[in-house]
């Protein structure tokens, strides 16, 4: 049986760089798209990355028609005025043109990281998450799949650890269980997770524990 072939949008990034590393070496064709070209460090990494522009058509478009799996784990926390980046350009627009390619074929299944959900000065990121996750699942029904996160945190990213260990521990005290909505996960779980779902396995992640209006 062939190896399942999994590509990462955003494969360099934080979280899509815990993605790679969990599933090096474990029976995928790895592949990570993302916007500059990657030297890995480590000597043992399976992966074959790729420096695309997805907004002109390359390459990159018949990577996807031959995967199995799209991860999309594109995106930005915070817009940046200054250099022109927003949750439109930065989340929504490259999200659409993965959507487009998938769109044409009838195998490729799309897993996009979402957010579970997120206080109310990241409403705006929320939406944006809301975009992708309806524009997936009409362009692709059942072949879109999407993961809930909250704070994606690990002890190399110092201030997304922090808060993430203090809501993992405020949360434990009774009459502060509804930080729990908030969902603080580790970039090790994480990437487990989304290996259980490349292997058709459930996975708590892929329903919000709270509902969204």
């Amino acid at each position: 049986m062939d190896n399942k072939k999994i590509i990462v949008v955003g494969g360099t990034g934080f979280v899509g760089q815990g993605v790679l590393s969990a599933l090096n070496n474990k029976n995928f064709e790895l592949h990570s798209l993302s916007r500059h070209q990657f030297i890995p460090s480590d000597a043992t990494d399976q992966v074959t990355y790729h420096a695309a522009d997805l907004n002109k058509p390359g390459e990159w478009q018949d990577l996807l028609r031959e995967a199995d799996w799209v991860v999309d784990a594109v995106g930005i926390l915070l817009p940046n005025p200054f250099k022109h980046i927003n949750y439109q350009n930065s989340s929504v627009q490259p999200a659409q043109r993965l959507l487009d390619v998938l769109a044409t074929t009838h195998q490729t299944k799309f897993l996009f990281v979402s957010a579970n959900v997120t206080p109310f000065f990241l409403n705006a990121y929320l939406r944006a998450k809301l975009t992708v996750e309806h524009s997936a699942k009409a362009l692709l029904n059942d072949r879109a799949y999407n993961v809930y996160p909250g704070i994606v945190y690990d002890k190399s990213r110092i201030y997304s650890y922090i808060p993430a260990i203090i809501l993992v521990t405020l949360q434990r005290i009774p009459g502060l269980k509804f930080l729990q909505r908030y969902r603080p996960v580790s970039r090790k779980t994480f990437a487990i997770e989304v290996e259980n779902i490349l292997n058709g396995k459930e996975s708590a992640l892929l329903k919000r524990n709270i509902k969204i209006k």
